[in-house]
């Protein structure tokens, strides 16, 4: 079926919609899953090393994650700009998305080591713990160090997904997390003799080698894989004429907004966490622990979202509506269904996930209550993120930028303050300001998906 075929053609109906962005999405989830595994067994080895190592390890990277996610974010526009390419018949054009994305996640992995210098000032500017500020501040160093590598694996690895081509990058994070946790457990606890143990800062450690080794593999197998082909999609072509800026401004127009949506829903969560901090070193603990759950829940509605903006992609370089609005619609309802049993384990099982942390006494039982707490906030949060995918395919990332940056600071920090703090409901209050903000996030994001999806279909 050629291009104009498909632009004439009847839409496909809602199941077979579903199941194509699950095929997509399933792979991509892995390895999302894969990438934020290697951070949830930072911190479940950080636990093990003891509670004030788990607060330094979450007290650490959060200011980290947040320039991480405002880098991925931007990056999106490389799968989304690749997918509109693809689906216009014009494959050639995703070798220059390539390219320039691949040079903005080295200029912005190089920002998050210079950042990092400053990290001891910061979290003593922000009144934390003091028994923890200078391991929190060797960890967000050690951490920013793997950045770069990290972010350049992830345009390639968004670029593969967009060529259809998502269960390389899923390999290849499968690989480094399991050489990652035996890793671990040589640094971090000290396993075997070979080493001292270093807690929370060899856990990062460890993660940060293996992120630039993902980015390695991933670039080699990319490039023989075009050369193999003939070089359809332009890659090494784009690679191998460095004076070209095509796509830079393009991608940069697209990425910062979705960078920044990325970066205020992001911000948010770190300021949770020093919330945290300022409540006790227990609470940081505990919401460190449930923000590491939530955040490895999330991935599925990362992965579905990512489907979701290609085919939506996909739709708009076909210039059909009707496929662009049934494509956004089974994602979003598909992230409901896949985080729904997650939301149930957590809500009605928290004792058993609170176990993975290793943690004792009021810590565990602290945890224990945060855990449960957060299995409200779960669909909601997946719902929000696909819709969030939807919306970034079709073009639509400003008012998303508004809508993630309103419920977020006017929303759900406020009421995480007040729950938490001035109510005494201490690290459960956190969560419960997190759903304060993702459930209004998600109204209003599906809301505009629908006005949006309604109109003109035109390529951005």
């Amino acid at each position: 079926m050629t291009v104009a075929d498909l632009r004439t053609a009847a839409p496909a109906a809602f199941a077979w919609h579903a199941r194509d962005t699950l095929r997509l999405a399933a792979p991509i989830i892995v390895s999302r899953s894969a990438l934020l595994v290697m951070t949830a067994v930072d911190a479940a080895m950080s636990g093990w090393a003891g509670a004030d190592d788990l607060a330094a390890f979450g007290l650490g990277i959060a200011p980290q994650l947040t320039l991480q996610m405002i880098a991925i974010g931007f990056l999106q526009a490389v799968p989304i700009l690749a997918a509109q390419g693809i689906g216009a018949g014009e494959p050639r054009r995703a070798g220059a998305v390539l390219r320039a994305g691949l040079f903005y996640a080295a200029v912005l992995g190089l920002q998050a080591i210079v950042l990092s210098l400053f990290g001891e000032w910061f979290f003593r500017a922000l009144g934390q713990p003091e028994s923890v500020v200078g391991s929190a501040a060797a960890v967000s160093f050690v951490f920013a160090l793997g950045m770069p590598g990290m972010l350049l694996f992830v345009a390639c690895n968004m670029f593969l997904e967009a060529t259809g081509r998502a269960k390389t990058g899923m390999a290849i994070m499968i690989f480094v997390a399991l050489v990652d946790l035996p890793l671990n457990a040589v640094l971090v606890l000290g396993w075997g003799g070979l080493v001292e143990p270093m807690g929370a800062v060899g856990a990062v450690a460890t993660s940060s080698v293996m992120r630039g080794v993902a980015f390695i593999i991933a670039i080699v197998v990319l490039i023989r894989w075009e050369r193999r082909l003939g070089d359809p999609r332009g890659v090494v072509r784009a690679l191998t004429q460095l004076r070209s800026h095509a796509y830079f401004g393009r991608l940069r127009r697209i990425g910062l907004p979705m960078g920044l949506a990325q970066g205020v829903e992001s911000a948010a969560f770190s300021a949770l966490v020093f919330l945290g901090g300022m409540i006790s070193a227990d609470a940081l603990a505990a919401h460190q622990a449930t923000l590491t759950l939530l955040s490895l829940l999330y991935m599925s509605a990362v992965g579905i979202g990512a489907a979701t903006a290609i085919r939506v992609g996909n739709a708009v370089g076909r210039a059909s509506a009707p496929d662009l609005r049934l494509a956004g619609l089974s994602g979003i309802l598909l992230a409901g269904a896949v985080a729904l049993p997650f939301a149930l384990v957590l809500r009605f099982a928290p004792g058993s996930v609170a176990a993975l942390f290793g943690l004792e006494g009021d810590t565990l039982q602290l945890t224990k209550a945060t855990i449960a707490a957060a299995g409200l906030v779960v669909v909601f949060d997946a719902t929000m993120g696909a819709s969030l995918g939807a919306l970034r395919g079709a073009g639509d990332v400003w008012v998303s930028f508004a809508i993630q940056a309103g419920a977020f600071w006017l929303a759900a920090v406020p009421v995480a303050a007040l729950l938490g703090i001035e109510f005494g409901l201490g690290a459960p209050g956190l969560v419960y300001g997190i759903f304060a903000g993702v459930t209004i996030s998600f109204a209003l994001l599906a809301w505009r998906f629908d006005a949006v999806s309604r109109r003109a279909v035109r390529p951005i």
